[in-house]
């Protein structure tokens, strides 16, 4: 006890509220140890071997060189090399020509079949209901560019409704739909106004002003969406009714002559901005057999003539037949199939086979209620269908068993 030197902090004088001072070494160079702190300096001692001196530490494992990170913090893996990145799933290598991929659309569904022409128009996951009603949901397609596209399927499966939300008179539920690069339902306004100068559009009745002649109805889009002189608006007006064979009609008032000519006309006033898309709503609507003739022979004249996209709702068979490309059904709510005419015309799916054949035999019934499923609604499949003169043998498919 002697070589110990104790010394112990004075207590802070009364009232003073500074903290008590450490114990510093002590003169001469030796250290002072609190009594409970020898017994473990002699033990750090013994462990040694007798020799004096605080214990070494243990020796530092080598440190290891941290990887060089790149300006910004962001540390960039090594990619396999020699290998392409992968693709989303269910998409394709967009070919060569295509659009590429706008912002905001799926890449993985920007291209669904990289074997078909460039589309015009991409439908993709398109849903519509009014209030609880839902006309058809999750409907996706492409509308091929300088073809063209009928859509098919029973009354009330919204065909004419899915031609307003081509042009954006309808906006859909949910989904998307694509113009060259354009969304449209995303589109308001000035936007919006210059996608529908693409489409020129013939209504079931042709929707003719019943104040105006055929000249001034034909006139009137570019009247009102043109800076052109009468002039020149005569002789396009002029072109393009010589065009539908109406040049001697242009003077006539709309009730002064009949629906195949107002059709007729209707579609003159679609033709006169040039429109890069054609949408026909039941154009053989209300017509003989004879003037629908007409009308498809004119129908695949323009499409001789236009560098354009043609789209034909209907529900006309020998029309689908003899001026379709690509055909797309509408069916239950839903798209049953869409493609090449050939790939519908060689279809084996029940919907498809009874819609072209026009036969009562099939899932599709009577009413929508029919059609649903509804197990309330009495069908009997084995219903055979009206004779008629269609030549149903000329379809692929024909000899098979029903």
């Amino acid at each position: 006890m002697a070589d110990t030197d104790l010394t112990l902090p004075s207590p802070p004088a009364r009232g003073s509220t500074a903290a008590p001072a450490l114990p510093g070494p002590p003169p001469g160079g030796r250290q002072s140890v609190r009594p409970g702190d020898q017994g473990q300096q002699n033990q750090g001692q013994r462990d040694q071997g007798g020799q004096t001196g605080p214990r070494p530490l243990p020796p530092h494992p080598p440190r290891e060189e941290a990887p060089e990170r790149p300006r910004g913090g962001v540390q960039v893996l090594d990619e396999p090399r020699g290998e392409a990145p992968p693709r989303p799933q269910g998409g394709h290598d967009l070919p060569e020509g295509w659009l590429p991929c706008p912002t905001g659309a799926d890449p993985a569904a920007w291209v669904l079949d990289p074997t078909l022409p460039e589309p015009k128009i991409r439908i993709r996951h398109l849903t519509k209901a009014f209030g609880s009603r839902v006309i058809w949901e999750d409907v996706t397609f492409d509308i091929p560019k300088g073809k063209v596209t009928v859509v098919l399927g029973p009354s009330g499966t919204g065909k004419s409704v899915l031609l307003r939300h081509l042009i954006g008179l309808l906006r859909p539920t949910s989904g998307q739909l694509w113009v060259d690069d354009k969304n449209v339902p995303s589109l308001k306004n000035r936007p919006l106004l210059e996608v529908r100068k693409k489409y020129g559009v013939l209504f079931q009745d042709g929707a003719l002003f019943g104040s105006m002649t055929i000249y001034d109805n034909v006139a009137f889009p570019l009247r009102e969406h043109t800076r052109k002189g009468e002039k020149e608006i005569k002789e396009i007006v002029m072109h393009n009714l010589e065009i539908v064979g109406m040049s001697d009609a242009a003077q006539l008032y709309p009730g002064e002559i009949s629906g195949g000519m107002r059709k007729r006309a209707g579609l003159a006033r679609g033709l006169v901005l040039g429109p890069e898309i054609l949408l026909f709503d039941e154009p053989d609507s209300g017509l003989d057999p004879v003037r629908t003739a007409f009308l498809n022979e004119l129908i695949l004249d323009l499409k001789e003539r236009l560098e354009s996209t043609f789209v034909i709702v209907t529900h006309h068979i020998p029309t689908a037949k003899n001026v379709g490309d690509h055909l797309a059904l509408l069916y239950r709510k839903s798209l049953t199939l869409a493609g090449p005419k050939e790939r519908l015309l060689s279809s084996d799916m029940p919907a498809v086979r009874q819609f072209l054949r026009g036969s009562t035999s099939g899932p599709i019934g009577m009413s929508e209620e029919k059609d649903s499923g509804d197990e309330s609604a009495e069908y009997d499949p084995d219903a055979q269908g009206l004779e008629d003169t269609r030549d149903d043998e000329a379809l692929p498919g024909a000899d098979r068993p029903q």
